[in-house]
């Protein structure tokens, strides 16, 4: 038996079982990588990180790199097992190498496929980070195969139906979600920065109805109430700012008082009185927010064809922005 050919099939078969491992785990840590962290560490000058993050934006070019590495892995290792089979065993024919497949293909798959996976699973910025140069030498080449395959994979994209924009736009708010808890993973954002920006999801784009104190419900004043009277009802229902009735027409709520101004003001002066922002029924309630914050007043009316709704206070907006489960989970402030 001639030892050298049966040497190399070792060879052979260790350098594709390699190859196998390296392509399989760099798939897993592709699609496992926080490319948040990729892209602060390219930030910040790291060449490596700059080249993972090219390849994040061009995925074709990755994907057809794995694909055809572990093609010419699985080839490596079938011809390795094959000339092995052919030195071992000169006289058995094909038997032998079914049987001996099958007895290898264990081993392949353990080391090969399972191993790697789980590793890359488990560190895949530091494993892409430190075999990155392997797999750009086999990008390198590979370009000349790996290349018209793209083309022709973009090519054939033109006749399907064009479905990728409107999925950006439905999945848009989860990966920005995936973000932002990679962000915190990463010790980017604490824990109630991520419960504020998810609060902010749930917040923007619904009513201000959904928070409006309806006119029968509210706890106000008129113009005409006593001092005394407006300070023991502020206190009884822990109102910080008290609305007042609108002149002239006592079903609307246009204005407040300030509870410190009632308090610390001498007795002949009368307390400034502070409009309510007019808003419309159709207002989301971030919107709102955004006026009674530029604004700087506690309540705004809402009106719906010229009629008022009731109020909506900031507090419970801030309240709900702040919210990570939404408004619909949180208590209205009680007026």
């Amino acid at each position: 038996m001639n030892w050298l050919p049966l040497l190399g099939a070792v060879a052979l078969f260790a350098i594709g079982l390699r190859l196998s491992a390296l392509f399989s785990g760099s798939e897993t840590g592709f699609y496992r990588v926080s490319f948040l962290r990729l892209n602060i560490d390219a930030n910040d000058g790291d060449p490596i990180a700059k080249r993972l993050c090219w390849y994040a934006q061009n995925p074709s070019y990755f994907v057809a790199t794995t694909l055809i590495g572990n093609n010419l892995a699985n080839d490596l290792t079938t011809i390795a097992i094959s000339i092995g089979i052919a030195e071992v065993f000169q006289q058995s024919g094909g038997s032998a190498e079914i049987v001996t497949t099958i007895l290898f293909t264990p081993i392949i798959f353990i080391f090969g496929e399972m191993v790697p996976k789980n590793l890359y699973y488990r560190s895949p910025s530091m494993l892409l980070k430190r075999y990155s140069h392997w797999f750009d030498f086999f990008y390198r080449a590979f370009w000349l195969i790996s290349t018209p395959l793209v083309v022709i994979t973009r090519y054939l994209e033109r006749f399907s139906p064009d479905r990728s924009k409107p999925a950006q736009l439905v999945l848009g708010r989860q990966r920005l979600v995936k973000v932002l808890e990679e962000g915190h993973l990463e010790g980017l954002l604490s824990n109630s920065q991520k419960h504020l920006v998810r609060g902010m999801f749930n917040t923007a784009a619904q009513s201000v109805k959904k928070l409006l104190i309806p006119q029968n419900e509210i706890t106000g004043v008129t113009r005409t109430t006593d001092a005394a009277e407006i300070i023991e009802l502020a206190q009884r229902n822990q109102l910080s700012f008290i609305p007042i009735r609108a002149r002239g027409n006592s079903s609307e709520w246009t204005s407040y008082l300030k509870l410190v101004d009632l308090i610390t003001s001498p007795a002949p002066i009368i307390p400034a009185v502070y409009n309510m922002p007019r808003l419309q029924s159709d207002f989301s309630m971030l919107e709102s927010l955004y006026i009674l914050r530029n604004s700087s007043s506690a309540y705004g009316a809402i009106f719906e064809n010229d009629k008022q709704l009731g109020i909506v206070s900031q507090l419970d907006l801030v309240k709900a922005l702040c919210s990570s489960n939404g408004p619909l989970m949180m208590t209205r402030t009680a007026l």
